[in-house]
């Protein structure tokens, strides 16, 4: 290879070298060195819309609506904040530190955009921005919003940053900015309404400005579902409670679909979205976040007689004509238990429908407290329903009793009429009543009917193996409690709805709670319906609720009671 050839290869190679250079030095230098002054690589994150929720006739409980919001990019204000959060403050008519205080609490970083107003008209938002031009931006973003915020606040539940609910974000895998449901349904079937959060991955100069453009990574939106719910029978419910304390359960009797849930009082849902007036129910005595029916525990008083008559028939301990001599007054160890009237003999049907406490302590003397429990655990009053719904409180039943000292047969008589140790949720005792009307089976309540507009089948039953002569002996004892003239629920035998149930009135520390559970139509049972009224003196104020309750329903054609 001679020198002149080398020569050639050096020159040709010099030559390439210089073109590059004078390319991205001469004629790209402006483009490389505004990359140069460049050190930040940032992730704009794009909220996902959250799927909708629908009732079981397709009417809307829930969906997410653009929210207009004002934000700035830290690094671009750092030297007119104050003046220019004066500025927007005075055109808004807003106090100064709100925005200060939004700012702070939203920052991330310099070059992420901060919302300092948020959930603006949109008039107002372009408003601003063509007064403030480049110092802010609108960033829409997606606020989630409740039509009827009151009526199932309890089923529901709402939707929050994940900041603002988990203190260890991380610890659940959350994004600070990333919505999550609190409560209800938002919070239970989180994952399949939530989607995925997308964003932009954009390169950002010393100066705050985008200068490179990376990828997007679009958002997914979440999952549609629809419940079991009936929004009309929900919202009936819910003008009847009105501010009472209590609870009204509506449920498919053969398959544990909850028509209608509502716990009063209740809570405004949007406001909890916004954070606006939320002091008031969180500091309210009252207890509106409390969801009564299945996370509050009451004693059940005589609606517990039911199960205790099936203990003794099933352990042939009585009969339906075994009686026993009511006369008020039930003395026993220098101590006197009462009833509410004179009975004389009383078989089983009309101490059912009496609510003959005289009766059901002979009853529970003869049974004993082991047997009780034994029977209340079968039918599951210490244990959750599995409601979809979560932070389902347990019921509570006496245990090691056999080696308590401290155990009296005062408590066994107590116990025999749902008083003493014994407490259950509504819902609990809606299913567990509910087992009497369909054969003996423990349905799974739930509020889930279909995801994506596929249909879920949450429905298992748990045959409790009872025969069909005691279940018939003790449906027949609760029908006569609405359709005989003496029984505490006759009035309910005004809507012809073949009812059967039993009424209770738990004794507390002040004044009594009312409750009424029961199914209908006996013959052949669809519904099962539990109402509880705190502290309203008898059980008569739940009949009523239930009585005004159904016969709306009946009179706007909500009930299929076609056979």
């Amino acid at each position: 290879m001679d020198a002149t050839f080398i020569k050639r290869i050096y020159l040709t190679s010099f030559l390439i070298i210089a073109v590059v250079l004078f390319y991205y030095q001469i004629l790209r230098g402006d483009y490389f060195e505004k990359r140069a002054l460049n050190n930040y690589v940032r992730v704009v994150p794009i909220s996902s819309i959250r799927g909708n929720i629908f009732d079981r006739n397709g009417v809307l409980l829930a969906q997410d609506s653009p929210s207009f919001n004002i934000a700035v990019v830290p690094y671009q204000i750092r030297w007119i904040k104050e003046t220019l959060f004066e500025e927007i403050a005075k055109f808004l008519g807003y106090d100064k530190n709100l925005l200060d205080r939004n700012y702070k609490r939203n920052f991330r970083n310099f070059f992420t955009p901060v919302d300092i107003v948020i959930n603006l008209d949109k008039k107002t938002a372009i408003e601003l921005k063509e007064k403030f031009k480049n110092n802010i931006l609108i960033n829409v973003q997606p606020i989630r919003y409740y039509p009827y915020p009151y009526e199932i606040s309890h089923i529901i539940g709402y939707v929050k940053e994940a900041e603002n609910v988990f203190d260890d974000i991380k610890k659940y895998g959350y994004s600070p900015k990333e919505r999550v449901g609190v409560l209800g349904v938002e919070q239970y079937y989180n994952r399949y309404i939530a989607g995925e959060d997308g964003g932009y991955l954009i390169e950002v100069n010393a100066k705050g400005e985008i200068v490179g453009f990376l990828g997007e990574r679009k958002p997914k939106r979440g999952k549609d579902i629809v419940l079991t719910i009936d929004c009309k029978i929900q919202k009936i419910a819910s003008e009847l409670l009105s501010q009472q304390r209590g609870t009204i359960v509506l449920m498919d009797a053969n398959t544990g679909e909850i028509l209608a849930l509502v716990s009063s009082p209740s809570f405004d849902l949007n406001s909890f979205v916004t954070s606006k007036n939320v002091s008031k129910f969180l500091n309210d005595k009252n207890k509106p976040i409390l969801n009564r029916a299945i996370q509050a525990t009451y004693p059940p008083g005589s609606t517990f007689k039911p199960i205790v008559a099936l203990a003794a028939l099933s352990e042939n301990i009585i009969f339906p004509k075994t009686t026993f001599i009511c006369k008020k007054i039930f003395s026993i160890g220098g101590y006197n238990f009462h009833c509410l009237s004179y009975h004389e003999d009383e078989n089983l049907y009309e101490a059912m429908l009496h609510s003959c406490n005289i009766y059901f302590y002979n009853v529970g003397l003869k049974l004993g407290v082991d047997k009780i429990v034994k029977f209340a655990k079968k039918f599951m009053f210490d244990n959750i329903t599995k409601v979809d719904l979560p932070y389902e409180k347990e019921g509570y039943l006496p245990h090691n009793i056999r080696y308590s000292k401290n155990w009296f047969v005062g408590d066994t008589l107590n116990l025999s009429i749902g008083q003493g140790m014994i407490e259950v949720t509504p819902l609990r005792l809606l299913v567990s009543i509910n087992a009497i009307s369909n054969g003996g089976y423990i349905v799974r309540p739930h509020i889930l009917k279909a995801i994506a507009g596929k249909q879920e089948s949450l429905s298992t039953n748990v045959y409790l193996g009872f025969s069909n002569d005691v279940l018939r002996i003790l449906k027949k004892s609760l029908i006569g409690v609405i359709e005989n003239k003496e029984g505490t629920a006759y009035l309910l035998s005004k809507l012809n709805l073949k009812i059967a149930g039993k009424t209770g009135t738990a004794q507390t520390k002040t004044k009594a709670h009312g409750w009424f559970v029961g199914f209908f139509p006996h013959n052949k049972p669809k519904y099962s319906i539990c109402v509880l009224l705190e502290e309203v003196g008898s059980s008569f104020e739940a009949v009523k609720l239930s009585y005004y309750f159904l016969k709306e329903l009946l009179d706007k054609n909500l009930l299929d009671i076609t056979n």
